[in-house]
Formats: structure tokens, sequence, C-alpha cells
């Protein structure tokens, strides 16, 4: 036996660096779950509260809230506010768009109610409203009071001017940020309606603050403030127009179903007033708003312009005389031409008895009575042959009837010419 040891055989472990394949899948899995918490956590947006006066058709994860047309948030919740008399949306906004959710920011809902100047708000009375976010300056807050309609002053506007409107009746449905126009121009908004009772005097009153902006009242001929404090430039303004009978009135547009604003526009024959002040405010005074009986006194005033026109009596004039020719003669043809004056002149009346007389078919009428004046005179002649010594009085009834048709016939060209004397009335021409 060989005392030779059998050499001793090592195995060499060697370690990998990667711990093996069996981790990769629960790996895959905790960092595909941290992108999508990361991903959750960057989309679930900013939560802030909006008050408005009513919910107005919106819906929790329906309804939408864009900017600039664009969907950067919904509605997550509607509750009733703690004072029963409002509502609160709790909408989220995405994360993206936090930087302007600041204290001058407006939410409005546009679909909430018909308004011509956008629209936009049609599409939104079909198929539910929407919040639109217009942003502004200041500070960045949660809480925000949102009306139901766009504002006439966008936020970044510019300088105010604040002025207070007193009302002594019902302001109707005016809600803040309403508009406020100048002859039709928008120039300002409401941002105040609140209810006042004196105990003094026992007077109930509503007073309006408006905010008006200087650069929407086309001020001229003097420079704008260096300070920029516009206050006096306006209050100058609006004392001269006052002066001038400048007045704020309620009105609608459009009339009855549109939209309450606050008109400012001169009124005719108004008392004469100043530029007041009240809790350290100028006011602006008021007149009362055109109601129902204003409107028929100004439809009854029209009927008379109407009625002072000689439409009415030269169809009577026309009847008298065609009554007077018939009595005169027998004939068919005479007695045919007559039936046709007096359907014409029935016409005319029929036509003026409209509330709203229409011009064309007015004038159409007073050109076919003159000509079935002419057919009577035209056929008379032709009856009388010449002969009319027994009938001395007949000739001259068709004079009569011939220089009324042409009286009709200048009548109807000058309301073609002038329809508006349909309700201006017939003016005087300069002497």
């Amino acid at each position: 036996m060989s005392g030779t040891r059998p050499r001793r055989s090592h195995a060499q472990v060697r370690r990998s660096a990667w711990p093996g394949w069996i981790w990769a899948v629960p790996i895959a899995a905790f960092a595909m779950a941290g992108w999508l918490g990361f991903r959750a956590l960057m989309h679930r947006g900013e939560t802030v509260t909006v008050t408005f006066d009513n919910a107005y058709g919106m819906k929790p994860q329906d309804t939408i809230v864009t900017l600039r047309g664009v969907k950067v948030g919904d509605v997550s919740d509607i509750t009733l506010a703690p004072d029963g008399q409002h509502v609160q949306a709790e909408l989220k906004i995405d994360r993206a768009e936090k930087k302007y959710l600041r204290r001058e920011t407006k939410f409005y809902l546009r679909g909430a109610h018909v308004d011509l100047s956008d629209p936009a708000s049609l599409k939104g009375m079909l198929s539910g409203p929407e919040i639109v976010m217009e942003p502004g300056p200041g500070e960045p807050v949660s809480r925000f009071d949102g009306v139901d309609r766009r504002p006439a002053l966008a936020p970044g506007h510019g300088p105010i001017v604040t002025y207070l409107v007193r009302f002594d009746g019902a302001v109707g449905e005016l809600k803040n940020g309403a508009v406020v126009q100048l002859r039709g121009f928008d120039v300002g908004t409401v941002t105040s309606v609140r209810l006042n009772y004196d105990a003094r005097t026992g007077a109930l009153s509503t007073p309006v603050q408006i905010a008006l902006n200087p650069s929407q009242l086309g001020i001229v001929g003097a420079p704008a403030p260096a300070n920029g404090d516009w206050r006096p430039l306006v209050d100058s303004m609006l004392t001269r127009l006052v002066a001038t009978g400048l007045r704020a009135r309620l009105s609608q547009d459009p009339p009855v179903v549109g939209a309450d604003k606050i008109d400012l526009d001169f009124v005719a024959g108004a008392p004469v007033a100043t530029l007041a002040s009240e809790d350290g405010l100028p006011v602006i005074p008021s007149v009362a708003p055109a109601n129902l009986d204003t409107t028929m006194a100004k439809a009854n005033e029209v009927i008379q312009k109407i009625d002072d026109l000689p439409i009415r009596q030269t169809g009577e004039q026309v009847r008298s005389i065609a009554a007077h020719i018939n009595a005169l003669s027998s004939s068919p043809q005479i007695k045919d031409s007559l039936t046709h004056i007096d359907r014409s002149v029935a016409q005319i009346d029929r036509t003026l008895q409209q509330v709203s007389p229409q011009i064309g078919p007015l004038v159409a009428q007073l050109h076919e009575t003159a000509n079935a004046a002419d057919r009577t005179v035209a056929a008379a002649n032709r009856t009388l042959g010449g002969d009319a010594s027994s009938q001395n009085d007949l000739p001259a009834a068709l004079r009569e009837l011939t220089d009324t048709a042409r009286s009709i016939r200048a009548l109807a060209d000058y309301l073609d010419r002038h329809p508006e004397a349909l309700v201006r009335g017939r003016q005087q021409e300069a002497q």
C-alpha cells in the first residue's frame, strides 16, 4: 500500500452580485405602486370651496371647472351652507393650477342663466352648467364666493371707483356681479345688494353698491391720475352728468325675461339732483324702473298718434261719398265698384285696429282704395254717357270722389316715404 496521500479537491463558490431573479417581481411591484402613488398624489389636486346662491343644476363628478376653455378640475361635492341660504361646492383643482387660487380669483357659473353676450351659456342651459375660473391677484386662499353669471369686471381689471345707488322699490333678481351700463356700454358691476330699514321713518330701501371701471368710461380731455386715484376725476364726471339728468335705473336685457342690470342714462324731465354722500360713498340718484303701466301709456300714446293721422277720416269720407253716389245711381257697374270701395275701407279699419300696424299692407290698402274709387268714377262716366242733365248731383259727387282718391294716394305716398309717421305722427313741415 502506497504511503502517498490522495490530494483533496476544493470547491470554489462564487457569490453573485444580484440577489436573484426571484426578487425582480416584488421589486417591480413596489416600484409600480410607488409610481402610481406619486401620480395619485400629484393629480389629487387642491380642494377649494366656492359658495353660490343656488346649485343651478351642478352635480358632483359631473360639473367641470374650466380655465380659458380647458378643464382644470371638477365638482367633488355639493352641500347646503350652514346659514341655509347658500350652497357650497367643493372643487378639486389640478395641482398644476394651484398658483391661480388667489384672493381676487373669480368663479362664476356659465349656463345658470341665458346670457346673449355669451353664446356658450346657451349650451350650458341644455347640457348643465360649468364653473369658469378667472385668475386674479392676491394671496393664496381656499374659500371663494361665486356668482351665477359672468362678472362685468374681470379680475385684474385695474382700478375701480365705488358708488352707491339706493332704490326705494324692489330690485327683483339683481345679484352680485350684475352688469352696470352707461348708455349701453358695460362700465362696471354690482358688488353688493342688501336690504335697509330706517327705524326713524319706517321706510324700506335697497342700497346697491357698484364698482365702476374708469378705463371703460371713455374719459378724454384729462390726463390719467399719476397716483392711480381715479376718484376725483370720476366724481367730477358724474357730478356734471347727474346735474344734467343722469340717473340709475333697473332694467332687464332682454326685456322682461333677461337678467337684471343697472342702466345709467339720462331721464327727460328728471328733478334737479346732486351726487350726494352716504356712509362715505357718493350716491348716484335713481328713478323707478319702467313698469307695465308706463309701457301701456307709451303704447296708448303711439295709438293716439296713429289716430291723429287722417286715415280713418279719409275712409269715412270715402264711405259717405260712395253712399251718396249709390243713392243717385242704380247702375250695376257702379254698385259693384262701390262694393270694392267699402271692402277696401273696411280692410284699412282692421289694419288700424292692430296693436302694431304694418306699414306695407296699409299703404297697399290705401292704393287699392284709391284705385277702387277711380274705377267707380270710370264706371259712372260710362253709364252717364255724357248725358247727365237728369242727374245734376252725380257729376259733382264723382268729382268729389276723384279728389278724395287723389288725397288717398298722396297719403299713401307720404306713408311710403315716411313710415315712422305711424309712431311719431305727421310732423309739421318747417315754415
